[in-house]
């Protein structure tokens, strides 16, 4: 007959270690099914007595699945991902957009009135190149105005080969620049440097350059970089029906030289034949066998040559 002994409870706990996760400053294991002390130093990289050490334990406390180990600090914890942002919740309007930066604006229409333009903007053109700009439609000699405050930072001149003929650059604030071509004159006084103010006169309506009837070529730049399609700019100042001319500065219209139409078909000029004076009679010599009798002469009738007679004159 055998006597079974009664075991204290706290010995069998210290034969199995604590069941509750110990305060570790640094790294923890969970230990799972089939680990061992040296199992899981090796696992770890560090040694089995640096592991034992960090939990107070000896080799013959027995871990089990499911309890949490401490790990010496020598070991990095694993990276932590990161927080994925909660969900929206049905029905949560979206975030409000940032404002979108303000379209570009001009204070004056180009071109005084009676005129007209077209969307053309990037349409082909010569040598492989596309329109950069819209035409305005308008007779030659009508008023040209800086569509803005700024300065007159380029001018052209219109020359053999020419494209843009006659034309200004005239830069607001912030570098956008605006392009004139095809005038026929510049307003006097104006030069590259000077500040005009908008709805000032700089020129005159043309077709200098490469333009086969009078109008001008206008382009926009925003920041002075890249062309934009400046129709809808300048439709939104449309003043095509405007022929009045806005207040100049001075509080005079500047006096230009009208431009100078040539008629396609001009006749050269009419010269008079030269006068010639008369010279000495001249005697026309008629043959004999031509000239008629005058009327006192008789008319001698030849006598039929017979055969052997001499050659008489």
């Amino acid at each position: 007959m055998f006597v079974v002994g009664l075991v204290p409870m706290a010995a069998i706990a210290k034969a199995v270690g604590p069941s509750s996760a110990p305060a570790c400053p640094g790294a923890t294991y969970p230990v799972v099914s089939g680990d061992s002390w040296s199992r899981i130093a090796s696992r770890n990289g560090v040694t089995m007595s640096a592991l034992i050490n960090a939990n107070g334990a000896t080799t013959a406390i027995v871990i089990h699945p499911g309890q949490t180990l401490c790990l010496p600090s020598t070991v990095t914890p694993p990276a932590t991902p990161p927080a994925t942002p909660p969900a929206t919740p049905p029905g949560t309007p979206p975030a409000t957009p940032p404002p979108a930066p303000p379209a570009l604006a001009i204070d004056v229409f180009p071109v005084q009135g009676v005129c007209s333009f077209t969307d053309t903007y990037g349409a082909p053109r010569g040598s492989g190149r596309a329109h950069e700009g819209v035409d305005i439609i308008a007779k030659a000699g009508q008023w040209i105005y800086a569509v803005k405050d700024g300065t007159l930072t380029r001018q052209y001149r219109d020359a053999p080969g020419s494209l843009s003929g006659n034309g200004w650059r005239l830069t607001a604030a912030g570098g956008t620049y605006f392009f004139y071509a095809h005038l026929s004159a510049f307003a006097p006084g104006l030069a590259v440097g000077s500040v005009v103010k908008a709805g000032q006169i700089i020129g005159q309506v043309g077709m200098t350059g490469n333009a086969p009837i009078s109008h001008l070529h206008f382009e926009v730049h925003p920041g002075g970089g890249a062309s934009i399609d400046p129709t809808s700019v300048v439709k939104a100042v449309d003043g095509c029906k405007i022929t009045a001319v806005p207040p100049q500065p001075g509080g005079t219209t500047p006096v230009t030289v009208p431009p100078v139409t040539v008629p396609a078909n001009t006749a050269p000029p009419t010269t008079a034949p030269p006068t010639i004076e008369p010279g000495p009679p001249t005697t026309v010599y008629v043959p004999v066998q031509h000239r008629r009798a005058a009327p006192d002469e008789p008319i001698v009738i030849p006598r039929p040559r017979r055969v052997g007679d001499p050659l008489t004159p």
